[in-house]
């Protein structure tokens, strides 16, 4: 049988709910919890039903309950999830949601969209000897991390209630800008085609043409800080390059990074 510690934010919410109409269906604490053992595979003790019946206990003091409907703020989380943003499950149950990027307002916005769905998120800045310093924001959420781990047609279709902010997420982690011989595009590269195909689909709702390129092959050499190694996966890259698709891009999705948006602002003469 499983246990509350392995269930999600929205499956704890209708037990609970459960819970409380059997009590008013003058079941006793132990018929109760017999019952939501039976009806969902959970093993739930007599204690704990007391707790939750008299309002003593409530289960998202342990696991902070956040607002995982869709919304502007989970979608810019979803886009920089797929990007630079990683869901880890540590030891003694601990479920962190960490982005590490050189950026300051980058992390300042990861950080705002967390605070905006009910986190209390940490934000600092490491150095490192072996690469450039790096602003961090972690959080410590059980139900974010079983969202963003969970099925990808919840995470796809919060991208597409709101694909502005989702887009912004994605192309704030991976995207950038290249301006060459009077010519500007953006581009964005994963090794999740699928990914990239949404992002494709999102932009094109907006009326912003994108092409999707395979520009490294797996087993491909690769030197990064002076050590050679090889792709593990085929990288893509998708690419903005009609101008009237970049002004677009830079009007209707834009950087949260100012070092980013600055140039398509300059290049279009908006700065």
């Amino acid at each position: 049988m499983r246990t509350l510690r392995e269930l999600s934010q929205s499956e704890i919410e209708v037990i609970q709910k459960r819970v409380e109409e059997l009590r008013q269906n003058g079941l006793s604490y132990r018929e109760i919890s017999e019952q939501i053992g039976r009806e969902f595979n959970l093993r739930i003790s007599k204690a704990t039903v007391l707790r939750w019946c008299k309002g003593t206990n409530n289960t998202f003091n342990k696991t902070k309950k956040v607002l995982l409907s869709p919304s502007p703020e989970l979608a810019y989380i979803v886009g920089a999830y797929f990007g630079d943003a990683s869901a880890t499950e540590g030891s003694n149950y601990r479920y962190k949601v960490k982005l590490k990027v050189i950026d300051r307002e980058f992390a300042e916005a990861f950080a705002r969209a967390l605070s905006r769905i009910g986190l209390n998120p940490r934000m600092g800045f490491e150095n490192d000897r072996t690469r450039t310093g790096r602003w961090y924001v972690e959080v410590t959420s059980k139900g974010l991390f079983r969202f963003l781990t969970g099925p990808r047609e919840g995470l796809f279709e919060v991208a597409k209630a709101y694909p502005r902010e989702f887009l912004r997420g994605f192309f704030d982690s991976e995207g950038s800008v290249v301006v060459s011989k009077g010519r500007v595009k953006v581009l964005a590269s994963n090794y999740d085609i699928e990914v990239l195909r949404l992002c494709q689909n999102l932009l094109e709702v907006l009326g912003i043409h994108s092409k999707i390129y395979k520009t490294k092959h797996k087993g491909q050499p690769v030197v990064i800080r002076g050590k050679q190694y090889r792709y593990n996966s085929d990288l893509f890259t998708l690419t903005i390059n009609r101008k009237e698709s970049v002004y677009r891009y830079t009007r209707e999705v834009g950087f949260s990074i100012p070092r980013k948006q600055n140039k398509l602002l300059s290049y279009f003469g908006l700065l």
